[in-house]
């Protein structure tokens, strides 16, 4: 974190600086040509007055030359005179130049960021808050018009967070995947600002590419799959993707049953139920989806579907306790008494044979 460094060690008289400068620059024009002088001048770091006085001086002969007018605004911050940069800064930022205005911009973002920081240790509000709507605005243009260096766009995406600038933080992201597309960490910070900005096929996308790459966590990204699927598709939408989705994934298959009955499509998903009992390693996991396929029936009052089902695969389940006391209660359930009866008889005759 930087701050305005708002004391100096020495201060020069005002005469003592005008006779300093005038031997600076005698004896640079005796040492130095013009295009020598002018980067010397640009290099010094002993004395910013001294270099500030004659930057100005030049630019009072070349009062169009924006290069000078940007040199003086950048000795102006190392000489404390930050309100002065500023101002030059202010102007340069409708340079037809580029190269000028993408400067003019970062400077001015840099010195609205050092006050920023200097006012919130001070605890000036006002100041804290007028600078930080500065920044925000200054920011978004340097984000938005790629003003800032691509090969080192991190700190930039930090400053996006400090901001609250969404928008911005996730063309940083974006940029960032570019160069690291199988990176898991930027995958989740795309997938977390493309879902805040509404972009939802493109929050998916970068959900079903962390399915794939980080496979300790692949429930939990398909569970957030599925609940944006919900959050933001139509019902055809969601349905006709969790279809397709279910002819390969068992996942699928099971979230596509979840929609039909939350959707109070009983028999839809009742039927789904029953693919994954097909698709099931053991007999203990056939029954339990049998009978979630009958108390899916019955909850949208389908008796009748439900008992014909409990019937289909009596014999198959009949030595399970379970599912006999289950299928008792449902026959009672759907009134079908001959069934019940065909079935206690059924179980007493076995029991008489110690079976």
């Amino acid at each position: 974190m930087s701050y305005v460094n708002r004391k100096k060690k020495y201060v020069a008289t005002y005469k003592e600086i005008i006779i300093g400068f005038f031997a600076f620059s005698i004896i640079l024009v005796v040492l130095y040509p013009k295009d020598s002088l002018y980067k010397e001048v640009l290099n010094e770091e002993s004395n910013y007055d001294i270099t500030m006085l004659y930057l100005k001086n030049m630019l009072k002969n070349d009062p169009s030359n924006e290069t000078l007018m940007l040199a003086v605004a950048k000795q102006s911050i190392k000489a404390d005179k930050r309100d002065l940069s500023f101002r030059l800064l202010s102007l340069l930022k409708n340079s037809h130049d580029i190269n000028i205005k993408k400067e003019a911009y970062l400077t001015s973002y840099k010195i609205a960021k050092q006050d920023y920081f200097y006012f919130k240790e001070k605890r000036n509000k006002t100041k804290e808050k007028e600078l930080y709507a500065q920044m925000q605005t200054l920011f978004h243009t340097i984000v938005t018009k790629h003003y800032y260096p691509r090969q080192n766009s991190e700190p930039y995406y930090k400053d996006a967070l400090l901001l609250n600038a969404t928008e911005s933080a996730y063309i940083l992201t974006k940029e960032q995947l570019e160069q690291k597309p199988n990176s898991i960490e930027v995958l989740k910070n795309a997938f977390y600002l493309s879902y805040k900005l509404k972009h939802y096929e493109e929050a998916i996308e970068y959900l079903e590419k962390l399915e794939s790459l980080d496979t300790k966590q692949t429930k939990k990204y398909l569970d957030e799959h599925y609940f944006v699927l919900l959050q933001t598709s139509s019902y055809n939408e969601a349905e006709s993707y969790m279809q397709n989705k279910a002819q390969s994934s068992l996942y699928w298959r099971e979230k596509l049953a979840e929609f039909y009955l939350a959707k109070k499509e009983y028999k839809k998903a009742a039927n789904i139920y029953m693919t994954l009992f097909e698709k099931a390693q053991t007999k203990h996991e056939q029954r339990e989806l049998w009978l979630k396929a009958i108390a899916t029936l019955l909850s949208g009052n389908k008796q009748k579907d439900a008992a014909r089902l409990g019937y289909k695969y009596q014999n198959y389940f009949f030595f399970d306790k379970r599912a006999r006391v289950a299928l008792l209660k449902l026959y009672i359930s759907a009134n079908d008494l001959q069934k019940a009866k065909q079935l206690s008889r059924k179980i007493l005759k076995t029991k008489k044979r110690g079976e």
